[in-house]
């Protein structure tokens, strides 16, 4: 196994970003996929436009609040850029993007929209959502954004469409190798999409899982689609149970290999279930504010937080030269230079001095954001799977890919002020280059004005720390990062990186040194590891586990990035992390292969069930109790909560409770889900939140085996 140091990866950054337009395109390249000149992002005005709001709340994101709804995935403009922005050589009339659309036709040519971000959708917990989805984008002839039409990687295990799902290009890469005829071009055919609830408690054929996808002309699909009756050959019908507790989801596009482009694209949405049983405190209201008790509601702003390049049309750009030859168009992160939020770019948002709450989401495919306001505190209020016991007080806040914060800020006595939502986040995180100051340094603007209230804030108050709920059900301490529960298994898996010949490209990251088929290197398969067939295809599978247990699972990270770790299906309980002597710990995870050395793809070195190499542990790595190195280090303070994306950091083993029951289950309470976890005999995956990691391996599918007599409400077929 080859390590990626930091300073290798500035410099592959930097060279990145410096690429130019003139070099030769690799082999099999369209003729226009390097025509884009990209647009400095020092040349885009800054703080023009104000930011988009809510329907709800007077601005344009559409809210949908009924319990059925048909969502298009459309191609269009959308005003992205700010309003003074002039392109040297022509009229900018919008960018072209993807987005979800309420109803089941996509916008017309005219006036582009002012974005492409959303809808929102307000869910009930009980009362099911039911969305058919559309795919009405262009064939990859027909479509306008070259941005996804010239980075599409065909030597990666992707969708693969027009092939029945081969793959015969990635079978094809040879290390250091360049592919040849076909399989150097980019893709071209309809397009392949699925939208995935990000954080549902969804039975597994509703989950939008990599392999469910299908195209936009009807004719293809993915060996693990699924829809409930009645739906149009280019969709899906998916009908989400809501039978969790109130939490701040999203949904975006999951298709396998291009889950990078289609995102970056627009296809990303926002998702709330509201509990009408949940008891919140005075002023807090369950999609905002409230001005007291049957006062006025101030609605939650989203800030959906995504970086992007664009090239001097004002078009999105999308670098298409990988780092290493076996990829040609494959970036192994991608980090843009411009902030767009809420699908404008550097906007600007009014406000009073009074308080605020908004809904934070990190949709950018690989940046991880350290966000700070001009020393004002960040009130954290909740986490992916909901609200936090109490708010907690951050003076600067994290969030990788995926995750979301749920977040007040009180800006009483400030009125006059402008302040600058800033981010420190250095990329790779978090060891690599910080951002500039200037332009990935910079957010959101807000312009604080005096309070029109007739009287105080009557809205939740922040310095009482009044409980925001009952206590949630907790599996881990977090004062003192030990367990409350006895688990059934601990799992020990590893994340990995290969890096080609040279050391400078990365030619693809796993997790536990296994592809997300299972297969070997060679593609023979492991003993170990179970067999699951579903649509004719046959993935093998190493995290088979039991409905109502609840497990430890310890990531150790050999990589030199951290990387947001997210699963489906369950939210988790972060335990704690430790540091490990990275350098010992390699050695005699290299040594523990059959061979001496390190085999690449091949899984775990020692045999997946537990031994007494492995500690006891289920995953076949060495155990890693001999390398520990420091004390076990406690989940940060807005941790304290569900997560199902967890940051988990270089050269350090992250430990996480993750139980497969409904998350208000009582510890020690047999309670089974509303749904079959194995229906169909579809499984979940879990997988690396950095989009170009996942599109390149980082993923893997698992199972769950149900309770044998559960009674099941919300039947497959009957239901869903």
């Amino acid at each position: 196994m080859r390590t990626w140091f930091p300073a290798q990866y500035f410099l592959v950054a930097l060279t990145l970003a410096s690429c130019s337009p003139s070099a030769a395109p690799p082999s099999g390249t369209p003729p226009n996929a390097m025509a884009p000149t990209p647009l400095p992002a020092s040349q885009i005005p800054q703080f023009v436009d104000p930011l988009p709001l809510l329907a709800v709340a007077g601005g344009t994101i559409e809210t949908i609040t009924a319990p059925s709804a048909t969502l298009s995935m459309c191609e269009f403009k959308a005003t992205v850029m700010p309003s003074t922005f002039a392109p040297t050589s022509s009229t900018y009339s919008g960018t072209y993007v993807w987005g979800y659309r309420n109803g089941s036709t996509c916008p017309g040519s005219g006036t582009p929209l002012s974005t492409y971000i959303g809808p929102v959708l307000v869910s009930t917990r009980g009362t099911p959502t039911e969305i058919q989805y559309i795919n009405s984008l262009p064939n990859t002839a027909a479509s306008r954004l070259s941005a996804w039409k010239t980075s599409t990687d065909q030597t990666l295990s992707w969708a693969d469409p027009l092939n029945s799902e081969a793959n015969r290009c990635a079978g094809a890469v040879v290390e250091n190798q360049p592919p040849y005829g076909g399989c150097a071009s980019n893709y071209a055919g309809p397009v392949p999409t699925i939208p995935h609830l990000h954080g549902g408690e969804v039975p597994p054929v509703l989950d939008g899982g990599p392999d469910a996808w299908f195209t936009s002309d009807g004719t293809y699909r993915g060996h693990s689609y699924y829809s409930k009756a009645g739906t149009v050959p280019n969709g899906a019908i998916y009908r989400y149970p809501n039978k969790q507790e109130a939490a701040p989801l999203w949904f975006h596009d999951h298709a396998l290999g291009v889950t990078r482009l289609n995102v970056y694209a627009g296809l990303a949405g926002i998702y709330l279930i509201t509990d009408p049983a949940l008891t919140l405190p005075a002023g807090l209201h369950p999609i905002g504010l409230r001005q007291g008790a049957g006062g006025s509601i101030d609605h939650v702003t989203p800030l959906v937080i995504q970086d992007r390049m664009f090239d001097t049309t004002g078009q999105l750009y999308f670098p298409n030269m990988g780092p290493n030859p076996e990829h040609p168009f494959w970036m192994m992160e991608f980090f843009g230079d411009t902030n767009v939020v809420n699908g404008k770019v550097w906007p600007y948002l009014n406000v009073e001095a009074r308080r605020y709450r908004f809904l934070l989401i990190n949709g950018s495919n690989a940046r991880t954001y350290e966000l700070s306001l001009s020393g004002q505190p960040l009130w954290q209020i909740a986490t992916d799977g909901g609200y936090l016991d109490k708010p907690v007080r951050l003076g600067k806040l994290t969030v990788m890919p995926g995750e979301r914060a749920d977040i007040m800020i009180d800006f009483s006595g400030l009125a006059g002020q402008t302040l600058i939502l800033e981010n420190h986040g250095r990329t790779p995180f978090p060891n690599g280059a910080p951002p500039d100051a200037a332009t990935a340094g910079r957010i959101l603007q807000f312009r604080v004005g005096p309070s029109t209230l007739a009287g105080a804030d009557a809205s939740y108050n922040l310095a009482q720390g009044d409980a925001l709920r009952p206590p949630m059900r907790r599996l881990v301490n977090p004062a003192t990062g030990m367990l409350t529960v006895a688990p059934s298994k601990t799992r020990q898996l590893t994340l990995n990186d290969m890096m080609g010949s040279g050391g400078m490209g990365m030619v693809r990251l796993l997790i536990n040194n296994t592809k997300a088929s299972g297969t070997r290197a060679d593609g023979t398969a492991r003993t170990d590891f179970t067999a699951v067939t579903v649509g004719g295809v046959t993935e093998y599978m190493s995290e088979a586990s039991a409905e109502g247990e609840t497990e430890v699972w310890e990531i150790v990270n050999l990589t030199a990035d951290a990387h947001p770790i997210h699963i489906h299906l369950t939210p988790v309980q972060v335990l704690n992390r430790q540091r490990i002597d990275l350098g010992m710990y390699k050695m005699a995870y290299d040594m523990a292969f059959p061979s001496g050395a390190s085999m690449f793809g091949d899984g775990p070195p020692l045999t997946y069930l537990p031994s007494a190499a492995s500690g006891s542990k289920h995953g076949g790595n060495p155990d890693i109790q001999p390398y520990l190195d420091g004390p076990i280090q406690l989940p940060e303070i807005n941790e304290a909560g569900w997560k199902d994306t967890v940051i988990a950091y270089p050269g350090q083993v992250t430990r996480i409770a993750v139980r497969f029951a409904p998350t208000d289950t009582a510890a020690g309470v047999a309670r089974n889900y509303s749904f079959d976890p194995d229906a169909g005999g579809h499984g979940f995956v879990w997988h690396c939140h950095i989009l170009d990691h996942e599109d390149n391996d980082m993923m893997r599918p698992y199972k769950i085996t149900a309770a044998r007599g559960a009674a099941r409400t919300y039947v497959m077929g009957v239901d869903y």
